[in-house]
This record gives C-alpha cells, sequence and structure tokens, in this order.
C-alpha cells in the first residue's frame, strides 16, 4: 500500500501543480480549500474548491458550488476503486497529511490558506492544516 500512497501522493502533487498551471494563483481572499471526496457512477473522485471564508467549527463554510471545469477534478486510483468510503476518506486524509507534513502542500495554489480540509460531500471534514 505504501508505493500505491506513493504514486497517489505524486498525482494530486501533478493535479494541483497542473491547476496552478492552469488557474493561476488566486486572489488572497481565497483563505480555504477543500479537496472534496464523492463517489458517481464511474468512481470515486476528488476535486478542489477554494472558499473566502473559514470556519473550524462550522463545515458549511466549504459548501461550495462544484467545479465546472474539468482540470479541478482527480479520479482516484483504480485500485482503490473497490474500497469502502471509509477506507477512501482514511486514504485520501492521510495521504494529504503527508503531503502537508513533507510542505509539498506549499504551492503557490495553496500557500497562503489558513486552512485546507477533506472530506466526502455531506460529511464531516478532516483539518489537514
Amino acid at each position: 500500500m505504501k508505493t500505491q500512497q506513493k504514486s497517489m501522493k505524486e498525482e494530486i502533487i501533478n493535479w494541483i501543480n497542473n491547476i496552478h498551471q492552469i488557474d493561476g494563483i488566486p486572489p488572497k481572499e481565497v483563505i480555504a480549500f477543500n479537496f472534496g471526496i464523492y463517489e458517481d457512477e464511474t468512481g470515486y473522485k476528488m476535486y478542489l474548491v477554494g472558499g473566502f471564508e473559514y470556519d473550524e467549527n462550522n463545515d458549511d463554510w466549504a459548501s461550495i458550488e462544484l467545479p465546472k471545469e474539468l482540470h479541478r477534478y482527480l479520479n482516484l486510483p483504480v485500485k482503490l476503486q473497490s474500497e469502502t468510503w471509509d477506507f477512501i476518506l482514511d486514504y485520501c486524509a492521510n495521504t494529504l497529511i503527508e503531503l502537508e507534513t513533507e510542505g509539498k502542500l506549499n504551492n503557490p495554489l495553496l500557500q497562503n490558506a489558513i486552512a485546507i480540509t477533506t472530506g466526502f460531500d455531506d460529511g464531516d471534514l478532516i483539518k489537514i492544516r
């Protein structure tokens, strides 16, 4: 599973770099980001949204309109698609926590964020930063 997590980390970093390349640096008023997770008919996916507000006591701040741009979505690896939703949540959260601990989420896209979270839509958020 460690090798799989390494490749997931690389996929996330490449994805974030691609978003940054396409969208540029967000306005300084974007203070929080959520790596949302959901499942549709084709499998588990992650998306990235930024918010102009953050409340650590109320996850509603992350109830932001879903991105319309396809580059804001990441299909989770095929090997994860047969796992349970709670495994997916733990796996994604742990991967993002490792990236944050290693300083790899200090990409210009995310560097000014006071908060970074992840979680399934309609579920509790897990704080990464």
